[in-house]
């Protein structure tokens, strides 16, 4: 109560404050909210989470980002001429986030929590929960990305820093989506070798693709979006495959 009380009371302030001073008591607002947790000790164990409703929370916030970054690009390209391949690019970009989503969603639980309250493992509750804000920036960062692929020229390779921002984005949220993976701790043994295999496929997809980024490769925007759409559509059809969920898939 004391540490997120009295970061609410900053950001308040901070409503009234003129810049620069706003943005030193928005840092200041953070540093207190991000903090508050590690501050608490074995009070947040003891007065952790609940197991299901704090996922519930965050997959409600990266889903309202997920929207964002989509809607961002609609309307970003609302006066943009287009034409075949800036029209492919957008509908391939744009399957990336989906792909996200339902990998995403299709994995989250309260494993992590629940290893925190009955193992007393802090550091895999931490990581968890931390790990979502470098998720949500980075989709962000991709729709902003396949903004800038659907409307630059073309016919001509994207130029060397979009091709970092759309490879560097899908590829962090993917390595982000390994260490859920990972730190979801479950007592099953076939789960756990599930959720070792899911993160190997996120891993080695992520590592594709940001090898695209580092060799520099020269390539078209309809031809990367295609690429990158196709990296993480395949995440589906294995999620589908493996997933307990989806054991009608075991047949293939």
């Amino acid at each position: 109560m004391i540490g997120f009380g009295s970061s609410a009371v900053i950001w308040t302030i901070s409503a009234f404050v003129p810049p620069p001073l706003r943005f030193i008591l928005w840092g200041i607002g953070l540093a207190i909210d991000f903090g508050t947790p590690f501050l608490a000790g074995k009070l947040a164990i003891k007065i952790a989470p609940h197991i299901s409703h704090l996922p519930e929370r965050m997959g409600l916030f990266t889903i309202i980002v997920l929207g964002e970054s989509i809607l961002g690009v609609v309307v970003g390209l609302a006066g943009h001429e287009w034409n075949t391949y800036s029209t492919l690019s957008v509908g391939l970009g744009l399957s990336i986030p989906f792909s996200l989503w339902w990998i995403y969603f299709d994995n989250i639980d309260g494993s992590a929590i629940r290893a925190a309250t009955e193992k007393g493992r802090r550091g895999i509750y931490y990581v968890w929960l931390y790990i979502h804000f470098p998720l949500v920036v980075g989709l962000t960062a991709i729709g902003i990305g396949i903004k800038q692929a659907a409307s630059s020229n073309q016919e001509i390779a994207l130029p060397f820093s979009d091709l970092w921002l759309i490879c560097g984005s899908v590829s962090s949220c993917l390595f982000i989506q390994a260490i859920i993976h990972l730190v979801a701790a479950d007592n099953s043994d076939t789960e756990h070798k599930a959720r070792m295999k899911w993160a190997t496929y996120r891993i080695i997809s992520g590592i594709v693709i940001i090898a695209i980024a580092i060799l520099g490769l020269k390539l078209l925007p309809v031809v990367l979006m295609s690429i990158l759409a196709f990296i993480c559509a395949l995440q589906i059809v294995l999620d589908l495959r493996d997933h307990p969920h989806h054991r009608i898939f075991r047949l293939w």
